[in-house]
């Protein structure tokens, strides 16, 4: 949608023309319309299953963001939420509004997986024609991995969005907690990966990767 589009669209909002706003998270992100008092949220339990470590931690700040658009003022408001998991901790801590609760809870439960911040992570990403082709340049660079004691390769696997452009995504996980064994290990490994054949379309190491 155009920027001016979008004004006209929230004057149109604001002047009660419309009685139901329907869209996608953008509708989170700091509008102010005095007479919203009900928030609808649909569909989130896919986050709670995420592969990604981090979904859960998003889906909280954006409910807390939609939250924040329902009831402004003196108006109060209502949020409801649609999940199959009502039990599950992030709603209670969102009934709560506490962020800081929530927080230690998953500052927890990371450290005891030894996850990021308690754990150094790289990414080896690989694009390839087929996803088989894209898996194999993966089991390749992992058989040439050096030793390295306390640095973890995980096995290869298709990427969360395995299709993009007509090309197939994997993915290769290496992991440590301590930052200079891991850095060594990146720069011993690096130069192999130059020689592996056959080649791929594309590939990349994402150092301390923000998503998978």
């Amino acid at each position: 949608m155009r920027p001016r589009a979008w004004a006209e669209l929230g004057e149109t909002v604001r002047a009660r023309e419309v009685d139901i706003l329907l869209g996608t998270q953008m509708l989170a992100k700091g509008h102010d319309f005095p007479d919203m008092t009900l928030a609808l949220i649909l569909d989130t339990d896919g986050a709670l299953y995420s592969p990604d470590f981090r979904a859960t931690e998003r889906l909280f700040a954006q409910l807390m963001q939609v939250a924040g658009r329902a009831g402004r003022a003196d108006k109060p408001g209502r949020v409801l939420i649609q999940t199959a998991f009502p039990d599950h901790p992030l709603f209670r801590y969102l009934q709560r509004h506490d962020y800081a609760g929530y927080a230690r809870t998953l500052l927890a439960e990371r450290r005891q997986l030894d996850l990021p911040p308690f754990t150094r992570q790289v990414l080896l990403r690989a694009e390839a024609a087929t996803m088989d082709a894209a898996l194999a340049f993966l089991q390749r660079a992992a058989a040439l991995a050096p030793e390295s004691a306390g640095v973890s390769v995980f096995s290869a696997t298709p990427a969360a969005m395995a299709r993009v452009a007509n090309l197939e995504r994997a993915q290769l996980l290496i992991q440590s907690t301590q930052r200079q064994a891991l850095q060594a290990f990146v720069r011993d490994w690096r130069p192999q990966l130059d020689g592996i054949r056959p080649r791929v379309a594309h590939w990349s190491l994402d150092i301390d990767p923000l998503v998978f």
